[in-house]
């Protein structure tokens, strides 16, 4: 996929929405192209109303037509510079590359207009293309309000020890939460392409209290063993977290 297709995609996505459960389902093993983007606060109802109007039903066509298994998109609550998340899946690089042209082509044939205001409204932009390592869902999904964001750098040496500890310690802890209904799942990704950080898990909440309760069983759950709590704080070498929340379904005569 040549460089020169990425900046094209800069000044003239918009974003589209599923659910949670839609993002989260558990297929063959997938990969996440997720665009980030800047949009001027100001702006940000007019992008909205764009992207219901403009970007669903296209997104909708190439999702039937098999050219990707999925989308979804969240909006900025806390944490981080870009203030929408949009996630393509897919089975194989190919399918990205088809993706992108025939989206692009088909809001610049059927909405110019539209896509040259969108294109001024984004102030920034980056791409990230992840890994699916785990999905951990209900056969129900609960209506994920929340998506927290959590990523870390770590060395790829040190890789099989943080995965290890991950499964052996915080899984179960994570099965429980869910269980006990203040965790609706989580998923982990790993590195494929762009940006410094090599690992992440994205956890999902229906309220926004339930973030406090989960983190302090996790928190209490690696300080319980001295050699756990060592060993986590010692295997990354910087992370970050983003908030992100569901975006609002458009108002009547929207």
């Amino acid at each position: 996929m040549r460089r020169t297709v990425f900046a094209v995609l800069a000044l003239a996505v918009l974003a589209p929405f599923t659910t949670a459960a839609q993002e989260m389902e558990e297929q063959e093993p997938l990969q996440v192209y997720t665009a980030l983007y800047k949009v001027g606060f100001a702006d940000m109802e007019e992008w909205v109303r764009l992207y219901h109007e403009v970007s669903v039903p296209i997104l909708q066509e190439l999702q039937e037509e098999g050219i990707i298994q999925g989308w979804s998109v969240w909006q900025h609550q806390t944490g981080g510079e870009y203030n929408w998340r949009f996630g393509v899946r897919a089975s194989e690089w190919a399918q990205f590359g088809q993706f992108w042209e025939q989206y692009l082509g088909r809001v610049a044939e059927r909405h110019p207009d539209e896509a040259a205001r969108a294109a001024e409204m984004i102030k920034a932009h980056k791409d990230e293309i992840w890994d699916i390592t785990g999905v951990h869902m209900p056969d129900t999904p609960p209506a994920t309000q929340f998506v927290y964001d959590a990523r870390y750098q770590l060395k790829f040496s040190d890789m099989e020890e943080w995965n290890g500890i991950w499964a052996e310690v915080l899984a179960p802890a994570l099965e429980q939460a869910m269980a006990d209904g203040v965790l609706g799942g989580w998923v982990t990704e790993g590195h494929n392409t762009g940006g410094r950080f090599n690992w992440k898990v994205l956890y999902m909440f229906e309220e926004w209290d339930d973030m406090d309760d989960m983190f302090s069983r996790l928190t209490a759950t690696i300080t319980a063993d001295p050699e756990v709590w060592q060993s986590v704080a010692g295997l990354f070498m910087a992370h970050g977290d983003v908030i992100w929340q569901v975006v609002p379904e458009p108002e009547e005569g929207m």
